[in-house]
């Protein structure tokens, strides 16, 4: 027991000389860490050298004096605002003083002017400079030690703060304070390091997988605070074990060598350019949170500057379809050329913003309206437009003419071009029948060439662009061609004089009741045309002038061309509108001498331009500026009906002794004349536009009459789309009103006025009204979804089926899907719901009919040299078959719709 309370004792006195032994060394530890802090430390050497440096500075006493009183103990920054505490003015004792400009780091004055806008005592140091604000010691300061997230910044990399406080307008707009605050502008210089790789970012179409700020694509990381990630949100499994474990080392060899550090991407590198990474790496570190208001020079006012579509494109889709739309950029994404002839010439406006929007489910194209890529509609528009500026802009319609064109040349365009839509002989099939002689009676050629340059938006009429003026001449050629030679004049005197005046009146009265009076009125009264039994028309106009105008017709007007009558029917009906004169033929006074064409304009807008439209167009009252008219009326003619007038029309004489709305001397209606000669001859004659209808009533015709061929809106059935921006900005007042009342050969539209063989429905004061309705669809109509009117028959839908699997599905898939048929197939995916959704019918029918070039889409219409030739029915039999797999894939739509998605 003793000896036990022995070792108990000694094993006391042990513990307490080890605690005696462990206090001294904790003491002599604490005495030793307040000498390094307050009388050895780093930072207080510091403060005396610099101490001794300002008294060497001093230029008087006094300034000694002041020098020799400077505050030795440590300096800092409380910014609760940031949320952080700045020493590093400790060290940086001289940054404000302008005579330390000469001195060393870290007493050297700071560079620039930025001081003077970014007081320290505001903003600190380290809200631009990072690192540790707290800490004292050089290289816990720097932050350049473990287990500290934000070390100081790279010198080249320093800007990359300025976006915590200043806004893109500030830094990039015309202001450019990164690169103008107080540095040359050279490639490598801070400022522009960040700005060229914004730049960067943009041209390389960054943002076309990446989000910032709230736009872009949704396929990789949302970079808008790329800047704020530490190194421990970053994977360095894939670095060398020797390699810095930085952010900014990490971001640029990221760029340089995306796949070394990524297996798997799909992001291109940034290219041999090391300037470029380092410029892609800067501004990606300068993608911030922003600070708090109170920091900023100044909010972000207004409304940002819209971007112009090319920059839009470039910013989100150049990246998968590469800068000029012809390839993608981006290594292991497939995607179509929008750079393509054919794709642009098909595909309308809306086919383009309905993709955008709604992207393609099962691709890599990903929607980009709200909730997704974030791009407004206008954006979208803007970059759609873009895309269109890859088409050529066409052939200008005023140098077409069918008159300039060659015959054969024109047919060898048409066989190639035309004929596997419209027929080898213009008979239809796909397209419109374009050989019937009522429609190339009324159809001008100012019609046609437009609709052969800029095509029909939406239908299966694509724009052909690329062809030159001349080139659609020689179609024009062609297809007038079809159209019988008009019989001469000396043939119809002949064919006049061989029948007697009675027999000749007695046929004209038929056919001027099969052809002319749906126009002219039964007995020549007027309506649509002109009141032929005024006694000022018939009495002074001959017979040869009444045969220019039913033979030529009036272009534009709703008169057409008679050309397909025989001479016998053309002077019989000229018998027969003899029989309405009641007067004895009188020849017109001599018109003055021909007058000033400039002072005629003048009297023209006083006093003719209210009923006849600007330069002669035409409005209430008919057409003076067109080409018949002036060919066949003499001066001694347009003299007289312009000083006389023309009883019982609204048309009253101008000459001093008459009662029109304004008097004319004879010198005055001279130049008047002069004035519409010029017009008519010099000028091409713009469209017809009347506006004299009421759409109000026109739309109760047209609910009553026409829907059930062309849609409740115009969008097409059976009967084609009337409501094409295309159609409508080609058609003029009087080639609608003359189809209204001649319907058109060889199709089921049918004369729509009383009286005339047809349907009959209308009288012919309403077809103004009707024209009327349909003008009001004459607007630019954007987001317009497709309307479906594939026939969904089960014979045509067997039939489609079966031209499907024999000439479609070795490339599209069994079931259309593409590659998710299979490997093997490689065309892309036409069961798609967004797909089908975006495409009309006419973008299915123009596709299939002729192909894709620069792609294995081969044409398969008929005569168009592809691997085999399809009659149009078979055709439209595929597309019949293709639309059924649209209602399997309407319920995805409809789910995307339901949480935000965006369709027209």
């Amino acid at each position: 027991m003793p000896q036990m309370n022995e070792q108990v004792r000694s094993l006391d006195k042990g513990i307490k000389w080890l605690l005696l032994i462990v206090s001294v060394a904790t003491l002599g530890v604490l005495v030793a860490a307040a000498l390094r802090e307050n009388v050895l430390a780093g930072w207080l050497e510091l403060r005396e050298e610099y101490a001794a440096i300002l008294e060497t500075k001093a230029v008087d006493a006094r300034g000694a004096d002041i020098a020799r009183q400077f505050d030795l103990n440590m300096e800092q920054y409380f910014l609760p605002g940031l949320e952080r505490v700045d020493r590093c003015t400790t060290c940086h004792a001289g940054m404000e003083d302008p005579r330390m400009t000469d001195q060393p780091q870290p007493f050297t004055t700071h560079p620039g002017r930025y001081l003077e806008f970014h007081d320290p005592a505001k903003f600190g140091c380290t809200v631009c400079h990072q690192g540790q604000g707290r800490a004292t010691e050089t290289a816990d300061a720097h932050g350049r030690v473990p287990f500290w997230d934000y070390p100081m910044l790279e010198k080249r990399y320093m800007k990359t703060a300025c976006s915590r406080c200043h806004s893109d307008e500030e830094l990039f707009g015309e202001e450019r304070l990164l690169v103008k605050a107080d540095e040359p502008e050279t490639p490598s210089s801070e400022g522009q390091l960040v700005e060229k790789g914004r730049d960067l970012y943009e041209e390389q179409g960054c943002l076309g997988c990446h989000a910032l700020s709230g736009k872009g694509g949704t396929l990789s990381l949302d970079i808008t605070l790329e800047g704020d990630k530490t190194h421990h949100e970053l994977d360095f499994s894939h670095f060398d074990r020797n390699e810095p474990r930085h952010v900014a080392h990490w971001h640029r060899k990221h760029f340089m060598k995306p796949a070394e550090v990524a297996p798997g991407t799909v992001m291109p590198d940034s290219g041999p350019d090391v300037n470029d990474a380092d410029a892609l790496t800067a501004y990606t570190l300068s993608l911030h949170a922003p600070a708090p208001l109170a920091y900023h020079r100044r909010p972000q006012q207004g409304m940002a500057a819209a971007v112009p579509g090319d920059k839009l494109y470039r910013m989100y889709c150049s990246a998968c379809h590469g800068t000029d739309g012809r390839e993608e950029e981006a290594p292991g994404i497939s995607t179509p050329a929008l750079n393509n002839f054919d794709s642009l010439a098909v595909a309308d406006d809306d086919y383009y913003r309905f993709i955008i929007a709604n992207g393609r489910s099962g691709t890599n194209m990903t929607p980009w309206t709200a909730g997704s890529g974030n791009l407004s509609r206008t954006e979208i528009d803007r970059i759609v437009a873009h895309i269109r500026k890859w088409e050529p802009a066409g052939a200008l319609v005023g140098d077409v003419d069918s008159g300039l064109g060659e015959k054969r040349s024109g047919r060898a365009y048409y066989q190639g071009l035309c004929a596997n839509c419209h027929g080898r002989k213009g008979e239809g099939g796909i397209g419109n029948i374009l050989n019937s002689n009522s429609f190339l009676a009324v159809v001008s050629d100012d019609f046609l060439a437009e609709t052969i340059i800029h095509g029909r938006p939406g239908t299966a009429m694509p724009s052909w662009k690329h062809l030159p003026a001349q080139g659609v001449s020689d179609i024009l050629a062609y297809l007038r061609a079809w159209q019988p030679d008009a019989p001469a004049w000396g043939e119809v005197q002949a064919a006049m004089r061989a029948t007697s005046k009675k027999e000749n009146a007695r046929i004209g009265r038929h056919l001027f009741q099969a052809n002319c009076a749906g126009c002219h009125g039964q007995r020549g009264e007027g309506g649509i045309g002109l009141n032929l039994n005024s006694p000022d028309v018939l009495r002074y106009v001959d017979d040869e002038y009444l045969f220019r105008n039913i033979v030529h017709g009036r272009p534009s007007t709703a008169m057409p061309a008679w050309r397909h009558l025989s001479a016998d029917d053309t002077g019989a009906i000229i018998a027969f509108v003899r029989t309405m004169q009641t007067r004895e033929p009188a020849e017109p006074s001599p018109a003055p001498r021909p007058g000033d064409h400039a002072v005629g304009k003048i009297h023209y807008d006083i006093s003719c331009l209210r009923c006849h439209g600007e330069n002669g167009r035409g409005g209430i009252g008919p057409q003076l500026a067109n080409p018949v008219l002036l060919e066949a009326a003499p001066d001694a003619l347009l003299f007289h009906w312009i000083g006389r007038g023309r009883t019982g029309t609204a048309m009253k004489g101008f000459l001093s002794e008459e009662q029109g709305p304004t008097k004319l001397e004879p010198g005055q209606i001279a130049d008047i004349i002069a004035y519409l000669r010029r017009e008519g001859l010099v000028e091409k004659r713009p469209l017809l536009r009347t506006g004299v209808g009421n759409p109000t009533l026109g739309a109760q015709l047209f609910n009553g009459n026409c829907v059930s061929c062309h849609g409740p809106d115009g969008e097409g059935s059976s009967g084609p789309q009337l409501n094409n921006p295309s159609f409508l900005r080609s058609a003029s007042d009087g080639f609608l009103a003359a189809t209204l009342v001649l319907g058109r050969t060889g199709t089921a539209m049918q004369s729509m006025i009383h009286g005339q063989e047809g349907l009959g429905q209308i009288s012919p004061d309403q077809v103004q009204d009707l024209i009327a309705h349909m003008r009001l669809w004459d607007v630019p109509a954007t987001w317009r979804k497709p309307r479906t009117m594939a026939e969904l028959s089960e014979r045509a839908i067997l039939s489609g089926g079966e031209n499907f699997a024999s000439y479609c599905a070795s490339c599209h898939g069994p079931r259309g899907r593409g590659v998710q048929d299979g490997a093997d197939y490689f065309a892309p995916s036409l069961n798609n719901p967004e797909f089908l959704e975006a495409a009309s019918d006419g973008f299915l029918l123009a596709t299939i009919a002729r192909g894709r070039s620069g792609t294995p889409m081969r044409p398969f219409g008929m005569g168009t040299g592809g691997i085999v030739s399809l009659p149009p029915g078979e055709i439209t039999d595929i597309v019949s078959y293709i639309r059924t797999w649209q209602e399997e894939n309407r319920s995805s739509i409809n789910r995307k719709t339901s949480k935000g998605g965006s369709l027209p």
